[in-house]
């Protein structure tokens, strides 16, 4: 009989509770216990992404293709014995996995065979299986995909974006790579990197939903425990140094679009800011972009009674280890105005007492309201959990994190997050 190992942490001010255990190998396994739910969900989550492509592994260094992390994605659900997703369906289950920059996650969610199907995921990203003839066709399915994507207006859009912006950072990498970095994906170049990147003390499991929790984290213990070997992790990863100054202020391409699209991309490199001055600065500057150019803004109305954006105008702060940025885009017959108008209210904004308390308080009951409706999903909580938790953030402070923040916070964080000094334009329009 196993002893149990976990603790157990109760948010009070959201009646939730999460039950956490470190396996001996170094697993770290949540379960977020959603007493009545019917639906079970998992993701297995290895900190690995597209940024991983120069790094140190038990004393070797190691320069890898671009792309293979989600190369990599793909190939596990590839077994000897056929195509995992269809095993997932066998047993009434809902499979999928995805990369991203920092991180691969495997995920499934079911109402039935729970354990038949936590095992299946288990086995297939602890055990690899990789031959060359199974890369190589995998490498002309990858291929396609990415000649897809570069005819993909808004797909180009996003990356040709990043690639101005970021001069030697890996976060401007496209996540399926290239078609020449494809083409150099071998299988022991696949066994290297999950090897080092899917060894236990590098990944972590949260399941959400109705569990018996005793029983759950014994069956994970005896299964991590009869896993085949693995070497600790001892990663070293190397990152280039990153300028100031955008790489590239402006680039047009011309792709098959009927109205003109643009780009607009504000570099603010990442501090050495401490996790919660992050997480307080990421939402300081959602209520910040939200009350200048939301759709409760005198400044949105201008623009949309004005013709130079429609419903298709967006925004986004991203905080991350590795980025630090602010999007805006639209669809616009007039790209060059759409951006002198767009920074012309920043630089306004900033030179005038624009924020009010009011604007703000009001923004924080839409998102609690939204942050709470969430909580009632699975899919979200374990989702979102895992990004909280590879950000260095916890899902469950988000109330707290929320009423910290203060009008200076969001008008400190705008003005020095957004350089209109420091911007990239990029534009994508009709063949001439």
């Amino acid at each position: 009989m196993m002893t149990n190992k976990y603790t157990t942490e109760h948010y009070d001010h959201l009646d939730e509770v999460v039950h956490k255990q470190v396996m001996d190998n170094g697993l770290e396994v949540f379960i977020i216990d959603k007493k009545g739910y019917n639906k079970k969900f998992v993701t297995y989550t290895a900190k690995y992404g597209s940024v991983d492509n120069h790094f140190k592994a038990n004393g070797e260094v190691h320069h890898v293709p671009d792309g293979i992390a989600h190369f990599l994605e793909h190939k596990m659900f590839d077994k000897e014995a056929g195509d995992v997703f269809n095993k997932f369906s066998e047993m009434g289950a809902s499979a999928n996995a995805f990369t991203s920059i920092d991180r691969t996650s495997y995920l499934f969610s079911t109402t039935e065979n729970f354990f038949e199907n936590l095992d299946l995921l288990m086995n297939m990203v602890e055990i690899p299986y990789f031959t060359k003839e199974k890369v190589d066709k995998e490498i002309g399915i990858i291929n396609e995909e990415i000649k897809m994507y570069q005819d993909n207006p808004g797909y180009r859009l996003y990356h040709e974006t990043l690639n101005a912006m970021y001069e030697n950072s890996p976060v401007a990498i496209d996540i399926a790579g290239t078609l020449e970095s494809i083409s150099n994906i071998t299988a022991d170049y696949l066994y290297l990197c999950h090897k080092t990147f899917y060894a236990p003390d590098n990944m972590v499991m949260i399941l959400a939903g109705d569990f018996e929790i005793d029983e759950t984290f014994n069956y994970i213990e005896a299964h991590q425990n009869n896993r085949p070997d693995y070497e600790p992790s001892n990663i070293e990863r190397y990152f280039p140094e990153e300028p100031y100054a955008v790489k590239t202020s402006k680039k047009v391409m011309e792709l098959a679009v009927s109205t003109p699209k643009v780009m607009l991309g504000f570099k603010a490199l990442p501090d050495d800011s401490d996790n919660e001055t992050r997480e307080i600065r990421d939402s300081a500057m959602l209520f910040a972009l939200d009350m200048v150019f939301g759709e409760q803004s005198p400044y949105y109305e201008d623009l949309l009674d004005r013709g130079i954006i429609d419903d298709s105008f967006n925004f986004a702060y991203q905080e991350e280890t590795l980025a630090r940025h602010t999007l805006m885009a639209a669809e616009t017959d007039n790209p060059e105005t759409f951006t002198a108008e767009i920074t012309r209210i920043i630089d306004e904004v900033k030179e005038k007492d624009f924020f009010t308390e009011k604007r703000l308080q009001s923004q924080k009951r839409e998102l609690m309201g939204d942050y709470l409706t969430s909580l009632n999903s699975p899919e979200y909580i374990a989702n979102q959990y895992t990004k909280y938790y590879f950000d260095g953030y916890d899902l469950y402070n988000v109330p707290k994190v929320i009423d910290s923040i203060t009008l200076e916070d969001v008008k400190r964080y705008f003005n020095s997050s957004i350089d209109t000094k420091n911007m990239v334009e990029v534009i994508v329009k009709a063949y001439e």
